[in-house]
């Protein structure tokens, strides 16, 4: 069986029209739009939150980009806080983006999730943004550029018997991942084009050219394909502007191709080629369900073909890659995959939301071996959302697991593989930072967290519990440490915030960690602290 149903759905989706709300949803009477600015934005939570208490129009949110984007509200619910207004004239705009200015300060080790360019080291970590978007007819841009520093204070690294910057190489899994135990001696700058984009809109057709976080799939602490633990790579798209009517339902894709960059931490540094293929499909019946699939490639960019442009036509099948390859092996060594299968259902009328991603690392020989061995190299995040109206306050409940482990026998023939690591530079990060789940490799985490939405703006805070490395545990650790040296778990209790002081929007959030052997070097406790500061996109009425 090949993967081409994904295509087709994919090429149908852009033949067809932008969808109309369903006949049989009429919870949501559309009153006004507003402005987020991506990922970073508080009105982005409060956008998914809105919709299950009816205050927001519903979405599929499963294909999800960074940069500026407009939200519809209810007629029916008001929104806790004033939003930034959108630009009057939909068609024909420019505006400025906020000025962002983020700090976080880690005493004892790096810590940080989700945050982009930033690598937030030992010390205190910066980073700014400032931009402006515009549109005129189809044409659309952000230009949003980005700047990080890292004090990058010395810490205890693992030994990794290497000179000069490979001494900072990640010490359990060596070349197989560009993801460093810290980047380097000194103060490290990085820079990017950040939230920035052109887009051309025909029809129901958008194609361009990005550097914007990608976010696939339902999770909201964790994705596992694609997140924005990392800094958002430049790539080429094509896909559906708005979900796409196919009478059974609507459908959403895209497909992009983009050039990852390694840092100097790695032997032979190259520029893999990751192409992408994402669909959501959305039935007639159930509205408020989505489903999605994502399937992400890696290749060695040298010697690519035009066949090796469009891998998602591929078999999910090894055995039948050695006709498109041309080799007798039936696989390709310089190619990695991730495949990840997730869905979404939300249940306005009682505030809930629950939602799973399930994902895989590695083609099967057959459709039998993934039958007799479906959790080979399989990874899972489940999680629900509930929300309270209470008078007009929201009291928003959220809870989330993700598992990146691989449990079989250390003897067993097909080894122990690990999430994101691969050989031939083919490993899951750019510019040092993971792509997938900021947890890392062989790690699991677990998330319940509680906030309070009102006209002040947030007030919350999290538990959260994360084991990493434990493939590493279990080869190299226990056999030669027996009893002696543990997991290397952490958790971690937070305090969040977000207020309105003025003209500027203010986020903070405090955190407290201990770790257990971490790295397996020592028990540690850590404080994180960090605030950001940001000019909004107008001035709330």
């Amino acid at each position: 069986m090949r993967s081409r149903p994904l295509a087709l759905a994919f090429v149908l989706a852009l033949s067809l029209p932008a969808v109309a709300p369903a006949a049989d949803d009429t919870r949501c009477t559309p009153a006004a739009t507003f402005a987020v600015d991506g990922f970073r934005d508080p009105a982005d939570d409060l956008a998914r939150v809105g919709e299950l208490v009816g205050a927001v129009a519903p979405e599929p949110r499963l294909i999800r980009r960074g940069g500026f984007r407009l939200e519809e509200t209810c007629a029916a619910v008001a929104l806790p806080w004033n939003v930034a207004p959108a630009p009057a004239d939909g068609e024909r705009f420019l505006t400025a983006l906020p000025a962002r200015l983020e700090g976080t300060f880690n005493s004892r080790f790096p810590e940080g999730a989700n945050d982009g360019l930033l690598w937030a080291g030992r010390g205190v970590s910066a980073f700014a943004t400032v931009g402006v978007a515009g549109r005129y007819g189809p044409l659309s841009f952000a230009l949003a550029p980005e700047v990080a520093v890292s004090q990058n204070r010395d810490f205890t690294l693992v030994p990794n018997g290497k000179t000069g910057d490979l001494r900072f190489q990640n010490a359990w899994y060596g070349d197989t991942i560009d993801y460093p135990q810290r980047f380097g001696a000194g103060t490290p700058t990085f820079w990017a084009p950040g939230q920035s984009y052109l887009r051309l809109d025909v029809w129901n057709v958008a194609a361009g050219v990005s550097t914007e976080n990608l976010w696939f799939g339902p999770g909201i602490r964790n994705s596992i394909v694609m997140s924005s633990a990392a800094a958002g790579f430049p790539h080429a798209f094509v896909g559906t502007s708005r979900p796409a009517d196919i009478w059974i339902g609507t459908v959403e894709a895209k497909v992009l191709w983009g050039r990852l960059d390694r840092t100097r931490y790695v032997t032979t540094p190259t520029h893999p080629l990751l192409t992408a293929l994402v669909v959501d499909y959305t039935p007639r019946w159930l509205p408020r369900l989505s489903l999605g699939l994502a399937r992400v490639q890696l290749q060695v960019w040298d010697d690519l073909r035009v066949r090796d442009w469009f891998p998602f036509f591929q078999s999910f099948e090894k055995k039948n890659l050695s006709s498109w390859y041309g080799g007798p092996q039936g696989d390709n060594p310089r190619d990695n995959q991730l495949a990840s299968a997730f869905g979404r259902w939300a249940f306005p009328e009682s505030g809930l939301e629950i939602y799973l991603e399930w994902a895989r690392e590695d083609h099967e020989n057959s459709w039998a071996g993934f039958i007799r061995e479906p959790d080979h190299t399989q990874a899972y995040t489940l999680g629900l959302q509930k929300v309270a109206r209470l008078g007009e306050r929201w009291v928003r409940f959220h809870a989330e697991y993700t598992d990146l482990q691989e449990f079989r026998p250390v003897t067993s023939s097909r080894g122990q593989p690990v999430y994101y690591i691969h050989g031939n530079d083919l490993s899951y990060t750019y510019q040092g930072q993971l792509l997938g789940a900021w947890i890392g490799p062989g790690a699991d985490s677990q998330l319940v967290a509680l906030d309070v939405f009102g006209k002040r703006g947030r007030i919350g805070g999290y538990l959260e519990r994360v084991r990493r490395n434990e493939p590493v545990f279990w080869l190299v650790i226990d056999p030669n440490n027996p009893g002696e040296i543990s997991h290397d778990t952490e958790v971690t209790a937070a305090v969040r915030q977000v207020f309105f002081a003025g003209p500027v929007d203010v986020s903070w959030e405090a955190a407290a960690t201990y770790r257990w052997d971490r790295d397996f070097l020592r028990n540690e406790p850590n404080l994180r602290l960090g605030v950001q500061l940001a000019m909004p996109l107008g001035r709330r009425p």
